[in-house]
């Protein structure tokens, strides 16, 4: 299975995507593969090729972790690896970074003794709005500026999932394998 530990997004968060790419699909000559409402998370640890036998032991380390709840407020654009030559367009945090950051730590080193290697390139909170898979000239700078421009409601984080990844022709589905709750949540 391919796994991924990440945080879910509430339903305005979902819906807010839906109308954001409805917006901007039109009028790019790019092609990109958008994130799919109802898939839209933030990514704390991927983990890649998992055995199913190994996601019972991926659970109980992260029921171990003791992790507060915190506020959370999409906010601000970006493009890894640059706009110049964008592969991957984000949405940022406004609020809740260092958090998500925390957690994001906190759920690496639990998972690192079951053979889960650590990353290469340090955590940055972001939500993935869509992938370029070919990118022509389109004016990227003025497109993370309009995405920027879009007000998302503050949310609690209380709980982060393990899900598998499903890949099909039509793209990927999430599938939850289970979940931990924050500390204030039970």
């Amino acid at each position: 299975m391919r796994c991924f530990i990440g945080l879910p997004l509430p339903e305005s968060y979902q819906q807010g995507l839906a109308e954001l790419t409805a917006e901007l699909k039109p009028g790019l000559r790019s092609k990109l593969a958008w994130t799919r409402p109802g898939n839209w998370h933030l990514t704390l640890k991927f983990l890649g090729q998992t055995d199913a036998s190994t996601v019972g032991a991926v659970l109980v380390a992260l029921r171990a972790l003791d992790l507060p709840s915190f506020a959370m407020r999409a906010g601000g654009a970006g493009y890894f690896p640059e706009s110049r030559r964008p592969r991957v367009l984000w949405i940022g945090l406004a609020q809740g970074g260092d958090e998500a950051e925390v957690w994001a730590t906190a759920v690496r080193r639990a998972v690192e003794p079951l053979g889960f290697v650590a990353e290469e390139h340090p955590f940055r909170a972001h939500l993935t709005v869509a992938r370029i898979r070919h990118a022509l000239r389109d004016d990227w700078r003025a497109l993370a500026g309009r995405i920027a421009e879009r007000e998302w409601p503050v949310i609690d984080m209380t709980r982060l999932v393990l899900w598998k990844s499903e890949l099909s022709p039509q793209g990927a589905r999430h599938v939850p394998l289970g979940e931990v709750k924050s500390r204030e949540s039970g």
